[in-house]
């Protein structure tokens, strides 16, 4: 058949083929789109990991001991080593030298010398502003912090003596300038407690430190020198996909460094982080993909059902063809060629149409506060996408064609007056087979938590069959709620044969008679429906998964560093806190690994504590009454499971006899499965050695509703839980799932939408003469509304409820561990369901308006034709 030929066939139907070609349109664009945005959200997220990364995830330190003599050699092996070991990735290498201990004469605290050191920091004076003086340049010159010159009672000009402790030489210092740090909490600063706060207390108490040119340091100090070097990438311009090359050669940075400085120690922990953001890339395309294959399983039915329409329609031409001499490869050519002139455009349009899309999605306001930019252009990626679903469905919608070939006019004259029968499928005991692979890829699921897979060599990929886990499963459940429409349909019919109405009785009849006419809609509704609801309560879990990570880590409405003076009315009287706790937090050992040990005033832990009542037995109230303690017994702690036979634990040097009177799986406060104690405050110091002081080290805050106090500058870390719900909610990973399935729940909708409509329209067109005979006998136009709408509403809403009974029951198997693994962490908060019922509701009322809108428009359309005509028409025909 010539192309003229065929577009003549085509356009012969063209309700069913314009419902094949938007099916198809709207299949090839959605995927293009998912995959386009899984794409763009993952490395928009790796990026912004690696800008807002910390400074203890990525930099590199490395210490030695070094002498005047040997610290110029020593400096240029650890840059070179450094700069071959981050390969073309710039870093920017500082050292900081100190020298031994100084006595400053004059002062002394209890009998006992005040102590000070000397320190050259390299490009301190571009994160410090002078606050008087200068920069020391000469010799004898030195500058201070604010906080070290006024407990050292000196300014900007005063001179003073400090005597070595190791060679007793006086030393003595010109003060040139008094400086402040811009950031004193800056990470680059960590474990620089004398240089933040200018007062160190232990042993001895510091002041200082005394900052010299780096020149006159190592001129003046040969001995007794310490050297820290701080290795600091710049990782803006790493390439997503080069991140597991990257890191295999950071982790080289020891070998290189210590080849020109065996005696350096390195600690690197950028080769770590680098693997564990690769992983989570990995983790998030293969879950952002579950959207995708559950979009291909119910494009492919949509299309399916479609095809078996058009084929259905045509049967008696096609037999009539082959009766007529048109043989099987003529009617292959028709069906194939007519399959592809719909098919083919769309391969070309889909990957244009897919970035509008995104622009589209990309405008909901959690996804927007992300700041991903969806692609302008598709790539070539995207086109071979879009003609590989082009073409498969053109397979598709070729498929029934080919098969309904076969037959003679006589056999599909015989087959048309013979009643329904169960598909071929069903027959076949395929759902079955299905029901054991879906049951297989949920185990899995479920046991290995992500579509992932260690491949040979030990590279990560993704496991096919663990991502098609969720589609299978709606899949086999929407044909297993198959099995129930005839036995309904047959309860129905009993219920309504004796009652009075015409409508009902009539609908259960008809649908009792064929439910196969009804099977193919009521598939594609339930699963539609299924997918909708599933990505709503995948969104709402993974949105309360967040929020619950925020409460957990910050452990209470804010988490704030203490200073000297504070009591709880320094935080009680600003706006919008309801309560203040103070808190010792220490890191102990406990069965022989470091442990968090967090000590509260148990009097307001009930009213400040934030604990998940799924992870305790106990309420905080209980749990704070546990912790009180008394004189004179062991510490009564609250442990995570892995502590909970703990009976001692050693802070410091003291050792403390503990009773464990309750047990938490997690511990607020802490990071997600690390191992933790609470204690009361008040009975730490009770148990605790004598001379040991457990000062309050920050406060945990209760606020007003969901409001936090706006806490007072230069507090440090505070921990604010609003701000980390915000921080896991914009991120792009995050917002990458949730675009995926916002536009998977579309497009399962447009395809249920569709696929009603057409299956209406369809079968309006082949009921016409029913229709025209109960018009004839007087039937009404409302109670062909009647009718028609117990007929549908039966479909209707036994699709609604099974594909929401469907979803709750599949979200709960695989969503839990679906969004577990979409942090890429292990031992983390159990992840609990969220099943957002009121937009649920929302959904199955919209859906159930948009369908019943589609009834009354088809029973208006059958009522205003002629019965007498159509009546003709049938005999003519």
């Amino acid at each position: 058949m010539s192309v003229v030929g065929m577009l003549r066939r085509v356009l012969a139907e063209p309700l069913l083929l314009a419902a094949a070609f938007g099916s198809i349109l709207l299949a090839t664009t959605a995927i293009s789109a998912l995959l386009l945005h899984a794409g763009s959200a993952t490395q928009a997220g790796v990026r912004r990991a690696l800008e807002t990364a910390p400074l203890a995830a990525t930099a590199t330190v490395v210490t030695s001991s070094v002498t005047s003599g040997d610290f110029a050699a020593i400096d240029r092996a650890v840059r070179a080593g450094v700069a071959h070991a981050h390969q073309e990735v710039p870093v920017r290498v500082t050292v900081r030298v100190e020298s031994a201990s100084y006595t400053i004469e004059g002062q002394d605290r209890g009998g006992q010398p005040v102590l000070t050191r000397f320190t050259a920091y390299e490009g301190l004076d571009g994160q410090a502003d002078l606050v008087s003086g200068r920069w020391p340049t000469e010799e004898t010159a030195a500058a201070l912090s604010e906080q070290a010159a006024r407990a050292m009672g000196v300014s900007a000009g005063d001179e003073f003596t400090v005597v070595g402790r190791l060679d007793g030489e006086p030393v003595r210092v010109h003060v040139t300038g008094v400086f402040r740090l811009r950031d004193p909490d800056d990470p680059r600063w960590k474990g620089e407690t004398l240089l933040r706060y200018g007062t160190q207390t232990g042993d001895f108490t510091s002041h200082g430190p005394l900052v010299v040119p780096e020149g006159t340091f190592l001129g003046r100090f040969g001995t007794g020198v310490s050297a820290r070097w701080l290795a600091e990438p710049d990782l803006r311009r790493l390439s997503p996909d080069r991140l597991r090359s990257f890191a295999a050669s950071v982790a080289g940075t020891s070998a290189a460094v210590r080849s020109g400085c065996p005696r350096c120690t390195v600690t690197e922990t950028l080769s770590g982080t680098l693997l564990r953001l690769d992983r989570g890339a990995l983790v998030a395309r293969s879950t952002m993909l579950v959207p995708v294959l559950q979009l291909l399983v119910l494009s492919a039915y949509a299309l399916a059902l479609t095809a078996r329409l058009l084929a259905e329609h045509r049967r008696m031409e096609t037999a009539l063809l082959r009766s007529r001499g048109g043989g099987s490869p003529r009617l292959a050519a028709m069906a194939v060629g007519e399959a592809l002139l719909i098919a083919l455009p769309c391969a070309p349009a889909a990957p244009f149409l897919a970035p509008v899309l995104l622009r589209l999605v990309s405008a909901f306001p959690w996804i927007e506060a992300t700041g991903v930019a969806p692609p302008r252009a598709p790539d070539g990626a995207t086109f071979a996408v879009a003609a590989a679903v082009a073409l498969a469905c053109a397979a598709m919608l070729a498929a029934p064609p080919l098969l309904a070939a076969r037959r003679t006019y006589v056999e599909e004259q015989a087959a048309r007056g013979r009643a329904d029968r169960p598909g071929l499928v069903q027959r076949a005991g395929a759902d079955v087979a299905l029901l054991v692979l879906a049951a297989l890829a949920v185990w899995r699921l479920r046991g290995q938590g992500a579509p992932e897979t260690t491949r040979l060599g030990g590279e990560l990929g993704l496991d096919p069959l663990v991502g098609a886990g969720p589609a299978l499963a709606l899949l086999c459940g929407g044909m297993a709620a198959l099995r129930l429409v005839p036995a309904v349909a047959r309860v129905a019919e009993r219920a309504t044969r004796r009652r009075p109405g015409f409508g009902p009785a009539t609908a259960a009849r008809q649908v009792s008679r064929r439910p196969a006419r009804y099977s193919g809609p009521a598939l594609l509704l339930t699963m539609a429906t299924a997918i909708g609801v599933l990505s709503l309560t995948t969104a709402a879990t993974w949105r309360g998964a967040q929020e619950d990570r925020a409460r957990h880590l910050a452990g209470a409405a804010l988490r704030v560093p203490a200073l000297p003076g504070d009591d709880a009315r320094t935080f009680t009287t600003l706006p919008g806190v309801a309560a203040a706790m103070p808190a010792h937090r220490a890191t102990v050992v406990a069965d022989g690994a470091d442990a968090t040990l967090i000590a509260a005033d148990a009097a307001h832990l009930g009213r400040v504590l934030q604990l998940r009542p799924d992870l305790s037995e106990l309420s905080p109230a209980t749990l704070a009454s546990r912790i009180a303690g008394s004189a004179g017994q062991p510490l009564p702690v609250v442990v995570t499971p892995g502590l909970a036979d703990t009976t001692r634990i050693t802070a410091g040097t003291a050792a403390i006899p503990i009773r464990v009177v309750g047990v938490v799986t997690a511990m607020p406060g802490t990071p997600e499965g690390a191992p933790a104690l609470l204690a009361g405050l008040a009975a730490l110091r009770a148990a605790g050695a004598k001379g040991t002081e457990w000062p309050v080290t920050e406060w945990w805050l209760a606020a007003d509703g969901r409001d936090t106090a706006r806490v007072p500058a230069g507090r440090g870390d505070v921990v604010d839980v609003a701000a980390l719900t915000a921080g896991y909610r914009d991120d792009p990973t995050a917002a990458g799932l949730q675009g995926a399935l916002l536009l998977g729940f579309a497009a399962a909708l447009a395809f249920a939408v569709l696929g009603f409509l057409v299956n209406a329209a369809v079968a309006a067109r082949e009921r016409r003469g029913e229709f025209a005979v109960l018009g004839a006998l007087g039937v009404s136009f409302r109670q062909t509304l009647g009718l028609l709408a117990a007929e549908q509403s039966f479909v209707i809403g036994l699709s609604l409820a099974g594909g929401v009974a469907l979803a709750v029951a599949v979200s709960a198997a695989v969503v839990p561990p679906m969004v577990t693994a979409g942090y890429a962490t292990a031992g983390g908060l159990p992840v609990l369901l969220h099943v957002p019922w009121s937009q649920v509701a929302a959904l199955a009322a919209a859906v159930l308006a948009v369908l019943l809108v589609i009834v009354a428009g088809l029973a208006r359309s059958l009522h205003r034709r002629e019965p007498a005509a159509v009546l003709r028409a049938g005999e003519a025909s």
